[in-house]
């Protein structure tokens, strides 16, 4: 209905209301085409007032409005903002603006359908303005249009005629007098130069040359901005395939000893180019001797590790590391800061005495006396102009680079000498010194590249005891990462003396009494150490364990974790030394079989021949394996055979099968994972019968009120339990993603039932109907986008629920029917079995710290905080970002706590270690309590799962979120609500807020 309103002259159109899903009016759709409409009008309205407003300050606000709109929306209004542009442009004589203007059509030309090579003729028709005609601020504009000259060839075809009429005019333009002219021409025909007009040119080609000649006359600007555009459009032509002529190189070379920073840069990078791309090549030297180019530019750039720019002084440390095929004598030469004889090739001794018997006189030098027959000639003196100082730069350059003030040039200096060192021995064995001082640097990133560099050549090196006492001194670091990092090196690393284990095992010990959190850090050191190192532990035994020939020593505890240190070390020693068994006491022989089955991943076999029980249990292994994946295959084949089943008889197989794949977890480890996904799954789909089989189905919807408890708990069961499976397991496909985001929608479906069974008649309206299947059909949203994105196979069962949303559109005024309707296909489904083709991993955490054996209370202030060191293993963990420190206190109230990004080391690609500190505060107490840490993942819920949870519950009997939370914080299992699951057990830490006096 229409009707005029008398105030405002204005005309109102009220439309009936129409009921959705958002229960609103249909209104939005109106709204959305207004504001589609207003876009443009917008991007139109901003062209047009190009040529309306006259002042600088106006017309540059319209220019950047218009640009806060592109893309525009079609190619009419790319070509009315284009003819406007060009208007202001010819109509205005501010150079502002003009640049403005320009930058925008470089920009407005990318819409599909412009015609980009006009608007780059005019441009090109912009350059050969007059000289007269140009104004103070021209340079401005014609560096602009070489800029937006540059986007648009880049549109082209590489052999585009226009490309080269870009391109000629660069040159043209070369001799302007502003520098910024000249740097856009440098850049712009370092990205557009082909060698040839209308045709791809060959490597090396004549064009080509001179092209590289013009760029390396440049190099010799006298404005230091234009030296560094020079060589750095010589970089991007070797970038786009172009091979560089050795006159560049030369020039390269001169440029090393500019007076600007940048200019020494580019010439670095060029440098190292060509040593990449031709290494073997002869150069050259002022001393007329000829040497391989990967040499010469090993030692040029290496000079500029003396150079007075820090960021210089970086780039060439950083550079030199990837030279694998320099020269060992001059590799050596970096280590040592004795000058060479500048770059002239000693004669061998040989070859000396050889030229003294051709000469018929005995070796001599200086001037001739004459008092001699046939005495040698007076060697010339050597002019000093003609040692270059650039050639014998290269001599103790890593000692310059790791003594550099800058932590940034030690740590490049560090890591070019590891990669030079992984790839050459004796160069490794000679910098074990240097990167062992390294380990005292006073940064601790520095430290730590140290210490890494060290084990990645510890394959090529053995630590002496002056050298591993430099390295134990680590292991006092208050930073868990350092001494971590130095655990890791000790395990690859290669004793040269028994002195040097006894030393090892020793600080080791002392480690573990001052950090006693790093203890399963050390055992699994003290396993590497006895590996490595058995004929020297041999010698060691009776020391370590504290035996004596003649008197009976008293037995150590087996809970003292330095006892259990030694005994790791010593067991893995006498796996490769069997001679070993016999110098050990009984005790020990006891303890190894404790040992042997709490800790199997650090203590390994041993053939003891007291044992009889130790060969069967060796048998057990070997055979253990192949018996529990025969096992496992027959469970998986059981279950193929469940659907043919009554439903007693399925249920009571589905429970068989989940205690047969429990046994499986616990005999074999490399199967755990797989049982564990498989015995998840099971549970769900034995819920899943239990709750299709309820007698709640059978009787009347009155009497259904109080029944419905036992069904919502199984479905939050079955909710959380998929999460689990689908969030934990790595290496789940796509069809079993599927099959689990299958059973949510069934254990949501079964949660509307129960809700719309047990509630009453009166209640059954049409808004609390939409409420209720709200989320429902946002599931379902989401189910059928996964199906389309993964190109899932379905069946008739996925076609109906697919299809739900139509049908629920129809119905909406029956809701009988729809419950009928969704209750016919839910309890009729047969849940499919889950086929499990490939080995599954499952994200797990090992919380180290805190350890939660304390009872004294750890005290502060209340009102201020307290920190709590965590530190776990995560294994198996994705992203490791989702990971959360999950913090409960004694009011059961829950936060969670995000880990920073420096705080997860990556060990392995399936190892991360989390070290980090948890913040804490809370009001004062009246005595001490116990807080709950543990680790969780977060992850995103398909749908609100909390209102799912929530359905049906009346406001006078329902509780508070905060109760709820509480509930399921007892419960110690997976917040559905909240989207977390825990990857270990919480640690009880206690804790006593005290009141301020």
């Amino acid at each position: 209905m229409k009707r005029s309103s008398p105030d405002y002259s204005t005309t109102v159109v009220e439309e009936k209301p129409v009921e959705t899903l958002d229960y609103g009016t249909q209104n939005q759709p109106v709204l959305k085409l207004k504001r589609s409409r207003q876009a443009l009008d917008a991007s139109k309205r901003l062209a047009f007032e190009l040529s309306q407003f006259s002042t600088q300050q106006e017309i540059l606000q319209t220019l950047v409005d218009l640009e806060k709109e592109l893309p525009l929306e079609s190619l009419e209004v790319v070509e009315f903002a284009i003819r406007s542009l060009w208007e202001r442009f010819y109509h205005t004589e501010d150079a502002a603006v003009r640049v403005k203007v320009i930058s925008l059509l470089g920009s407005v030309t990318r819409f599909p359908g412009v015609n980009v090579q006009a608007i780059a003729e005019e441009l090109i028709k912009l350059l050969n303005v007059k000289d007269e005609d140009r104004t103070k601020d021209s340079h401005k504009v014609c560096s602009q249009i070489f800029d937006t000259l540059l986007r648009l060839g880049r549109l082209f075809d590489e052999e585009a005629k226009i490309v080269h009429h870009i391109e000629k005019s660069a040159i043209e333009h070369l001799k302007d007098p502003h520098f910024s002219v000249r740097c856009r021409c440098l850049c712009l025909i370092g990205h557009l130069n082909q060698g040839t007009e209308g045709s791809p040119s060959k490597v090396g080609s004549e064009p080509q040359v001179v092209a590289q000649s013009l760029l390396a006359s440049f190099a010799k600007d006298s404005d230091p901005r234009v030296r560094t555009s020079a060589l750095q459009a010589l970089l991007t032509l070797h970038d786009r395939g172009q091979k560089l002529d050795m006159a560049v190189y030369d020039q390269a070379s001169l440029a090393l000893n500019d007076d600007y920073e940048d200019v020494r840069m580019a010439a670095i990078k060029l440098v190292w180019v060509f040593s990449q791309a031709d290494p073997e090549r002869t150069v050259k030297l002022p001393s007329s001797d000829e040497v391989r180019l990967v040499d010469d530019a090993f030692i040029k750039i290496w000079h500029m590790v003396n150079d007075l720019s820090m960021t210089v002084r970086r780039e060439a440390a950083g550079l030199l590391g990837s030279l694998h095929l320099v020269s060992q004598k001059f590799l050596e030469q970096t280590l040592d800061k004795k000058l060479m004889s500048h770059l002239k090739r000693k004669k061998t001794e040989h070859e000396k005495r050889r030229e003294i018997h051709a000469s018929g006189g005995a070796d001599g030098g200086g001037w001739s006396t004459g008092r001699t027959w046939g005495d040698k000639a007076p060697e010339p003196e050597i002019d000093p102009e003609g040692v270059s100082l650039m050639s014998s730069g290269a001599c103790g350059a890593f000692v310059h680079g790791l003594e550099d003030e800058f932590m940034e040039v030690r740590s490049a200096a560090v890591d070019s000498l590891c990669e030079l060192a992984y790839r050459n021995s004796s160069f490794a064995v000679q910098s074990l010194d240097f990167l062992a001082d390294m380990m005292n640097d006073e940064i601790e990133s520095v430290r730590l590249s140290a210490i890494n560099s060290l084990r990645k050549i510890s394959q090529h090196i053995q630590l002496r005891e002056d050298q591993l006492e430099t390295l134990l001194g680590v292991l006092e670091d208050f930073s868990g990462d350092t001494r971590e990092a130095v655990r890791e090196l000790l395990c690859h690393c290669v004793f040269a003396t028994r002195a040097c284990l006894h030393a090892a095992i020793h600080a080791l010990l002392g480690n573990l009494s001052k950090y006693p959190q790093d203890k399963s850090s050390i055992w699994r050191c003290s396993k590497f150490l006895g590996e490595k190192h058995q004929h020297i532990a041999s010698s060691l035994v009776p020391e370590l364990l504290s035996t004596h020939p003649f008197f009976a020593t008293p037995e150590p505890s087996i809970d003292d974790p330095a006892y259990v240190a030694i005994l790791i070390l010593v067991f893995n020693a006498t796996a490769k030394s069997p001679t070993m068994l016999a110098m050990f006491p009984d005790h020990t022989t006891r303890h190894y079989a404790y040992l042997r089955d709490s800790q199997p991943d650090l203590v390994p076999h041993l053939d003891n021949e007291k044992s009889v029980s130790d060969v069967h249990s060796k048998r057990f292994e070997e055979g253990g394996s192949q018996t529990a994946k025969s096992f496992f295959e027959s469970v998986q084949l059981r279950l193929q055979h469940v659907t043919s089943l009554k439903l007693v008889n399925k249920q009571q197989i589905l429970k068989t099968a989940i205690q047969d794949l429990k046994h499986v977890k616990s005999i074999d480890s490399r199967l755990s994972a797989d049982a564990e996904c498989l015995c998840l799954y099971l549970q769900c789909k034995l819920m899943i019968v239990q709750a299709q089989q309820d007698k709640m189905w059978t009787v009347p919807a009155a009497m259904c009120t109080h029944q419905s408890s036992g069904l919502k708990s199984l479905v939050e069961s079955i909710l959380s339990t998929s999460y689990r499976v689908e969030h934990t397991f790595t290496g789940l496909s796509s069809q079993q993603i599927f099959l689990l985001r299958q059973l949510r929608l069934i254990a949501h479906a079964l949660q509307i039932l129960v809700t719309q069974r047990s509630s009453r008649t009166n209640e059954r309206n049409l808004n609390s109907m939409v409420q209720v299947w709200e989320s429902f059909l946002t599931r379902i949203k989401t189910f059928s986008n996964f199906i389309n994105t993964e190109n899932i196979n379905t069946d008739a069962f996925c076609a109906e629920v697919v299809s739900f949303p139509g049908f629920f559109e129809s119905n909406i005024t029956n809701p009988s029917g729809v419950v009928d309707y969704v209750q016919s296909i839910m309890l009729s489904h047969e849940v499919p079995w889950l086929e499990l083709h490939s080995s599954l991993s499952q994200a797990s955490a090992v919380l180290n710290e805190p350890r939660g054996s304390s009872d004294n209370p750890l005290c502060f202030s209340a009102g201020l905080t307290l920190g709590i060191n965590v530190e776990a293993m995560l294994e198996n963990v994705p992203d490791a970002r989702k990971v959360r420190v999950q913090v409960v206190f004694p009011d059961l109230r829950c936060h969670w706590f995000i880990p920073k990004r420096d705080d997860i080391h990556v060990l392995s690609p399936a190892k991360q270690r989390l070290a980090t500190t948890v913040i804490l505060s809370h009001s004062a107490w009246s005595e001490p309590g116990l807080v709950d840490v543990s680790l969780v993942l977060k992850y995103t819920p398909e749908v609100d799962e909390e209102s799912v949870l929530k359905l049906g519950s009346r406001e006078d009997s329902s509780t508070d979120v905060e109760t709820q939370g509480i509930k399921q914080t007892k419960s110690a299992k997976d917040s559905l609500v909240d989207g977390v699951i825990n990857l270990c057990p919480p640690v009880q830490v206690c804790i006593m807020p005290k009141a301020l006096r």
